[in-house]
């Protein structure tokens, strides 16, 4: 299972991504799923989720648009931000 963690900016998702590879994850830059906002259209796919969430929780990582689940076939949202 994967995790996609869509952001407004760019800049955070770069910053979210070398977070994550810094506490020992491995993260890599995706396109940011059709079907949720498009936000900067770039987004960070990790298999931890838990790691994910403490990085997350740990830094200031302003913009997060929404979290989705992959199974290598569908999209689950898991959070959305909203408008």
């Amino acid at each position: 299972m994967s995790y996609i963690f869509s952001f407004s900016s760019r800049n955070s998702a770069m910053r979210f991504c070398d977070a994550v590879v810094y506490y020992g994850g491995r993260a890599s830059y995706v396109n940011t799923p059709a079907l949720g906002d498009t936000g900067c259209g770039l987004s960070v796919k990790c298999d931890d989720y838990e790691l994910c969430n403490g990085v997350y929780n740990r830094g200031s990582y302003s913009g997060l648009k929404g979290v989705y689940e992959f199974d290598g076939f569908s999209y689950k949202p898991i959070y959305n931000a909203g408008n």
